[in-house]
């Protein structure tokens, strides 16, 4: 069945500061241009997904969304009154850690019978809707979400009772929201993915053994403030390693002991949560 990708291009980036389509990878390519690329791998038929008011960060078809604030249900739902019998791969502009294995595993082992085929999340097991087939024969629910403002794009591909499939590269769909977090990416990028157990307790709980695939207290804060599903964020708590206050830049090794305390002073968790130290 044809497949067109659009990519999310849209996004107002306010907790990165910039906008992620034009940063930089390590390797001095941009973000938008590396997506592209990925993306010819499952067809020459690529579109962005922009708001009114966005400029594209790269010459491709642009498609609008008919709604704004609504997220990835309004690009699906646009790219669906704009190329009804077309299904859509649907791909995040903050995937830095998406590559080429990810995509071609994705496009083969797409079931055109189901509604939707993707990628189940490596921390909750959850449908990853931001690397995901959308059918055509589906994708007219999406408009129905936006008009009873239901937006919630994981909800609705969960709803398509989806194909899901195992990462072949489990870091492979890690988001990129922050600052933090694409200093936690571009480290993996620069040094690899390795799989390391770390003790942590969170507040006065117990300590747990955790595996992690964190290069920085950062990336590992993100990973138990995903499965924990805590509300603070990173500048809201303190964090130690072995006892000592650790910024998020810090570099975590196999072994170590981490403790993260939620604190209500927004100065004291800023002041060392935050932290850019990207020592060992």
């Amino acid at each position: 069945m044809s497949l067109i990708t659009v990519i999310l291009a849209g996004g107002k980036s306010s907790r990165m500061g910039r906008e992620k389509a034009r940063i930089e990878r390590p390797d001095g390519e941009r973000q938008i241009d590396f997506l592209v690329s990925l993306a010819r791998l499952a067809g020459d038929e690529i579109y962005l997904s922009l708001g009114n008011d966005s400029v594209p960060p790269v010459d491709l078809p642009v498609i609008r969304d008919q709604r704004a604030g609504v997220g990835p249900l309004a690009a699906l739902a646009a790219a669906h009154a704009a190329h009804p019998v077309k299904s859509v791969l649907l791909l995040g502009c903050d995937l830095f850690m998406l590559d080429a294995e990810t995509i071609r595993h994705l496009a083969v082992c797409r079931d055109p019978s189901r509604q939707a085929t993707c990628y189940s999340n490596r921390l909750d097991g959850r449908p990853e809707p931001l690397c995901a087939i959308y059918e055509a024969h589906a994708l007219a629910k999406a408009e129905e979400w936006i008009t009873r403002d239901d937006f919630r794009a994981r909800f609705f591909l969960e709803s398509l009772e989806p194909l899901m499939l195992e990462l072949p590269h489990p870091a492979a769909l890690d988001n990129v929201n922050t600052p933090h977090e694409l200093e936690e990416c571009f480290s993996k990028l620069r040094e690899g993915v390795v799989s390391k157990t770390v003790t942590v307790q969170l507040d006065d709980e117990p300590p747990q053994e955790t595996l992690t695939l964190a290069n920085t207290i950062g990336g590992l804060f993100e990973e138990v403030r995903f499965q924990q599903r805590l509300r603070k964020r990173l500048d809201e708590v303190l964090i130690f390693k072995g006892g000592s206050s650790a910024g998020a830049g810090k570099r975590l090794h196999g072994g170590e002991q981490i403790r993260i305390q939620t604190v209500s002073s927004p100065d004291a968790g800023h002041a060392s949560g935050s932290s850019g130290d990207s020592t060992g």
